[in-house]
């Protein structure tokens, strides 16, 4: 198995320090095929190799398609993701998740953009600094942004047209932003399946077990705030490995569908293997810069930095460690709302 992880085509494959064999194992165990990790070698990396020549490398790094793996190795594999979100997937999910051992969706490519796990899901303050960061990602601005009425996207709304006003072409201004009811965003709410069906079901099963266990409740400020101390970066994780399955699964191709097939990375990274371009405009950086103060920026552990500053001040002098998994995770929060409590 892959130690590194599998990796998506973002810019950090770009680093000088990444090797074209790194670059290989990596798009290897992203589930590529060798047509694919050849085109995307070329159109990402401006390295030219044959597939005749990606086999003999494939074949000299030990990486084969379908290879028996090293049993125990693979065994804890399995069990650790049964013993966590892993326990919902179906045979062909736990099998892309196995590969990682060693909520914005792109129209077109279907690509999930920004997840996100946070204290707040409806402050158009907080919605807004997601949206700035993936501008920084993407180093342009999005033709245009379909979202639903919610008033958590109007600062977004507002940025997005102001980007977009002194362009020229047909969806400029007003138009770069456009709004629809909730039932006809079909792209997101089919992940918001997939992400219930990839590990979401069981977070939401394990926090119901917690409040009717009478350990947690919303009502207790300090049991919350230790709850999003524990888990937002293990749900975070989770939320991220999701949605990384997601853009690296294959989306077939159907007679009715007015999208063609495929995966979403590549059709996201390289719309030209699929007779298109990007359509990302331009935008000066020092713009999104200044556009911070309309957003708030959360820590990344979800609760108050007050209350996160305390945490980590306590657990250094308990020598505690931050949890790796749920049952980490569990013992710590019982462990502080106990020592709050007290």
């Amino acid at each position: 198995m892959n130690p590194m992880g599998y990796s998506s085509l973002t810019e950090g494959n770009h680093r000088e320090d990444v090797t074209r064999e790194d670059l290989i194992r990596d798009y290897f165990y992203g589930g590529y095929t060798n047509l694919e990790i050849c085109g995307i070698l070329l159109l990402r990396h401006e390295i030219v190799i044959s597939i005749r020549h990606l086999k003999r490398i494939l074949a000299m790094m030990g990486l084969r398609r379908r290879m028996l793996q090293n049993t125990v190795e693979a065994s804890y594999a399995i069990m650790e993701e049964l013993n966590g979100s892993g326990s919902s997937l179906g045979c062909r999910g736990l099998q892309r998740r196995l590969l990682s051992h060693g909520l914005v969706v792109s129209r077109f490519s279907r690509r999930v953009l920004w997840p996100r796990v946070g204290r707040s899901n409806n402050d158009p303050k907080v919605i807004a600094s997601y949206f700035l960061d993936f501008l920084r990602e993407l180093r342009g601005v999005p033709r245009c942004i379909r979202s639903d009425e919610g008033t958590e996207n109007c600062i977004i709304a507002d940025i997005q047209r102001a980007f977009r006003w002194y362009h020229d072409d047909d969806m400029a201004g007003e138009k770069s932003f456009l709004t629809g009811s909730s039932p006809s965003n079909q792209r997101i709410e089919r992940w918001w399946l997939s992400n219930k069906q990839g590990g979401g079901q069981f977070w939401i099963e394990f926090f119901s077990n917690l409040e009717h266990m009478g350990k947690f409740s919303t009502s207790d400020h300090v049991q919350l705030e230790c709850l999003r101390f524990c888990f937002t970066k293990l749900v975070q994780d989770d939320l991220n490995r999701c949605a990384q399955e997601w853009n690296q699964h294959r989306i077939r191709h159907t007679k009715s569908a007015e999208l063609p097939g495929g995966k979403p990375d590549l059709m996201y990274y390289l719309p030209e293997l699929y007779g298109t371009h990007d359509f990302k405009m331009e935008i000066d950086m020092a713009d999104v810069d200044a556009a911070e103060e309309f957003c708030i920026y959360q820590s990344a552990f979800g609760c108050l930095p007050e209350f996160e500053e305390e945490c980590k001040n306590i657990m250094f002098e308990n020598s505690l460690l931050l949890p790796t998994n749920h049952s980490e995770a569990l013992a710590l929060y019982e462990w502080l709302v106990s020592y709050f409590n007290a």
